[in-house]
């Protein structure tokens, strides 16, 4: 872990000039069920709006950036790419309006060289402007936003990391005055669950404390899809009160799909007084999914998910391959 050089910093998007990405409209999800109520999502809410088009274009994590911004008014996010290639983009911010065209800026990769496949990205509790972004093969990398960067001033490896590991997920969490990492491999169809685990985590060191877990995670039906491969935790968010939100996806490794996808509220994860931390997370024939995406309606890979703060609404992020990427709101967040 090299030495932080960067102090953290508020970061106010909504005043940067990005390109504008078109909204792209589609069906209403399957099954919609916002957290708290039986009344399914507003059509007003059931619009993908595409923030990247073709392969290098999609969205494999997604975090809100916490600027004040009023419930129903545009807000910021980061967002982050699995691209792995020279030249092509590792991290974005979106300025993302509820009614109207998402604004897109991609930025540098600035501090370190950069990285392959990055999977996640969440912001840090009680840290204004300081991010977490996490690759597939188990490092972290902590970022400071700036207007003109991803200003990255050091990485660490997940501890229990194994040979052969391949993780989609990583959220953050502050509870009993300590920040905890939550991390999951993505897992493969019926034989190969997600495997979850937790650690304190030091946001101004990057280092981590030992892991708790693994804990297996499967999900239900309607995943798979043909009995194609099912990735178990595409993502994942831990809310305040320890609820984890996670997406799971099926993707038959074929760029054009069909993909399907399913949101869940998987369990908890929680702090004891004493630091203990504890991962529950439900068996597989008790969970319900609170949103799915079926590849006959929808053909979406969702990727990403974030929460805001302040509001029950949450995102989804998609990575369809080569049609883009896009996000849709929906009810399925919390309400503080």
């Amino acid at each position: 872990m090299t030495t932080r050089r960067w102090a953290a910093a508020p970061v106010a998007l909504l005043g940067f000039v990005g390109s504008v990405a078109a909204v792209t409209h589609a069906t209403t999800p399957s099954t919609v069920s916002p957290v708290g109520s039986a009344t399914p999502a507003s059509s007003a809410t059931s619009d993908w709006q595409r923030v990247g088009a073709g392969m290098t274009g999609g969205v494999s994590g997604l975090a809100v950036i916490e600027n004040g911004a009023a419930p129903g008014a545009a807000f910021d996010l980061v967002m982050v790419r699995d691209n792995k290639n020279t030249g092509e983009n590792r991290i974005a911010t979106v300025q993302y309006h509820p009614a109207g065209r998402p604004v897109v800026r991609e930025l540098p990769w600035s501090g370190m060289a950069v990285p392959k496949d990055l999977e996640a990205v969440d912001s840090v509790p009680g840290q204004s402007g300081d991010f977490v972004a996490f690759s597939s093969d188990g490092t972290a990398y902590h970022f400071t936003l700036d207007p003109n960067a991803a200003m990255v001033w050091g990485s660490s490896t997940v501890p229990g990391r194994a040979t052969g590991d391949n993780y989609e997920s990583f959220a953050l969490t502050r509870q009993q005055g300590r920040t905890i990492a939550v991390w999951a491999t993505r897992g493969s169809s019926e034989g190969r669950p997600a495997k979850v685990r937790a650690a304190e985590y030091d946001p101004n060191s990057g280092a981590f404390g030992p892991a708790v877990g693994p804990v297996d995670f499967s999900v239900p039906d309607p995943l798979p899809v043909d009995g194609q491969e099912v990735r178990h935790a595409s993502d994942m968010k831990v809310h305040a009160d320890g609820t984890v939100l996670l997406t799971a996806a099926s993707d038959p490794n074929i760029n054009s799909g069909p993909f399907a996808s399913a949101v869940y509220r998987a369990g908890t994860v929680t702090v004891g007084a004493r630091g203990t931390i504890r991962v529950n997370l439900k068996a597989k024939a008790q969970l319900t999914p609170i949103a799915t995406f079926d590849k006959d309606v929808d053909n979406r890979k969702i990727e990403a998910v974030a929460c805001r703060s302040n509001s029950g609404t949450g995102l989804v992020g998609t990575d369809d391959e080569e049609q883009g990427g896009s996000l849709l709101p929906l009810d399925i967040c919390p309400s503080p």
